[in-house]
């Protein structure tokens, strides 16, 4: 059982290799959602006094998330892009999935399902994960130029600036 768990992270740590490399090769700028793994994955227990609720579907969950590698992922692609000169633009992910990405309304109501994402202010519809990635890029973009490290040219920060 040990050789078996030493084969599947040797093959899931060489795919992480694979694709932060192809990343950092072929992207400047990557955006992605600041997620905080530890407390994703915090325990579901409960005290004695409080227990919680929904123990093994979160401990399922916490496994899941923890073999996926995300923090491996990250840390990967954050040193790559360093090295070829790239930049790494980490997100806050509260909303992401809610908001519009044409009207900019947030709700619940808006993500009715896991894939399905319907604006009930403007009627927008689009998979919701493509929609979220429309935002994160969005809020990278408004990232940069607050920090003053944007790609764009001087007059563009001023511009955005001036807007904002």
């Amino acid at each position: 059982m040990a050789r078996l768990q030493r084969k599947i992270a040797s093959l899931r740590n060489d795919m992480l290799h694979k694709s932060t490399t192809t990343i950092s090769k072929s992207h400047a700028l990557v955006a992605m959602e600041d997620l905080r793994i530890t407390s994703m994955t915090a325990s579901a227990k409960g005290t004695a006094e409080a227990p919680g609720t929904n123990v093994r579907a979160k401990s399922m969950l916490n496994r899941r998330i923890l073999d996926q590698g995300w923090g491996e992922f990250r840390r990967q692609l954050d040193y790559k892009l360093k090295w070829t000169g790239g930049t790494l633009v980490l997100v806050d992910p509260r909303n992401t999935s809610r908001t519009c990405a044409r009207c900019g309304y947030v709700s619940r109501d808006n993500r009715q399902s896991q894939t399905v994402f319907r604006c009930a202010a403007c009627g927008y519809a689009a998979n919701a994960d493509t929609n979220a990635a429309i935002n994160i890029l969005r809020r990278a973009g408004q990232a940069q130029i607050a920090c003053g490290d944007s790609p764009m040219g001087e007059s563009a920060k001023q511009e955005a600036q001036h807007v904002a």
